[in-house]
């Protein structure tokens, strides 16, 4: 045993190894950031007329709580997250019911091109949606006007409208998870209690809020959780669509810009802000865990 006990510990050494320090140190280092006055010029390397890195316990956090920038950005976040999830969880919803459907021929191409954003890189896939968006030549526009839209939105500097566009690409680019969930999920129903509800004479739609979507509403419930985290943590696309338009409403941007876009970086408050997002994000899926109860039969 022990033999076989020390083969298995150097084996399992080296992925401890690299999760620890990939992984685990950049936590607890961007942690510390975020209690120092980290910046450009006593961070990494101290230079000689800089102020000296030092902590400076909750200043950083104090200053993101009464910043007017990160209230604004902490409150367009949540907003983002209530629009895109709604939207994200009906397309789910409308998508899966409609693939189960008997009455649907090859369901099996249908599914394969319907998860063709999983298989897409998401560079090339904002680069083609930004193009899409375009004012001037993106085909979206386009067929405005040719439906008689004479001033069409200005979708990538516009703040309304770029916000529009944001949830429409974000659903694009979640409803593959939603639909592989919710797909598996109306799979699992047993067809007996659907033609029960035949037989008592309930509709197409009762069947579908009264029984099937009750059974499968732990499975979507789960996805939903997910799927806003993601929401939250929402960064990658604003910044490739139009950094500088949304710095100010997505709390990862702003984050990143206070990091790396502004004309003297502060890393301690930018990693200030990202340790907030980290916290509330934490509590945020422990709560909806607990209130949900999603997690209940999962030991047995």
């Amino acid at each position: 045993m022990k033999k076989e006990s020390l083969a298995a510990l150097t084996l399992i050494l080296p992925g401890m190894a690299a999760f620890l320090f990939f992984n685990v140190y950049p936590i607890f280092y961007s942690v510390f950031i975020a209690f120092t006055n980290a910046k450009l010029g006593n961070f990494p390397v101290q230079a000689p007329t800089a102020e000296p890195l030092r902590i400076v316990g909750l200043e950083n956090f104090v200053w993101a709580l009464s910043d007017e920038k990160f209230r604004t950005a902490f409150l367009w976040t949540w907003v983002f997250v209530a629009t895109s999830v709604t939207l994200k969880v009906l397309t789910g919803i409308f998508l899966s019911v409609l693939y189960n459907s008997k009455y649907v021929r090859g369901r099996a191409i249908y599914r394969s091109l319907l998860i063709i954003p999983w298989a897409l890189p998401l560079l090339f896939t904002i680069t083609v949606w930004r193009f899409m968006f375009d004012p001037v030549v993106g085909p979206v526009n386009g067929v405005l006007r040719a439906l008689g839209v004479a001033n069409p939105p200005d979708w990538t500097t516009d703040i309304t409208w770029g916000f529009i566009a944001l949830n429409i690409i974000e659903v694009w680019l979640a409803y593959p998870f939603m639909l592989t969930v919710i797909t598996a999920a109306l799979q699992s129903v047993p067809y007996t209690l659907i033609e029960a509800a035949i037989v008592d004479g309930a509709s197409y739609w009762q069947r579908l809020t009264k029984v099937i979507i009750p059974i499968v509403s732990k499975p979507i419930i789960f996805a939903t959780i997910l799927t806003s985290a993601a929401s939250f943590q929402y960064f990658l696309v604003p910044f490739l669509f139009n950094g500088s338009l949304f710095e100010d409403r997505f709390l990862l941007l702003y984050g990143y810009k206070k990091a790396f876009g502004s004309a003297v970086p502060e890393y301690g408050k930018a990693a200030a802000i990202l340790v907030i997002v980290t916290l509330v994000l934490a509590v945020y899926m422990f709560v909806n865990v607990k209130i949900t109860r999603i997690q209940e039969g999962a030991r047995k």
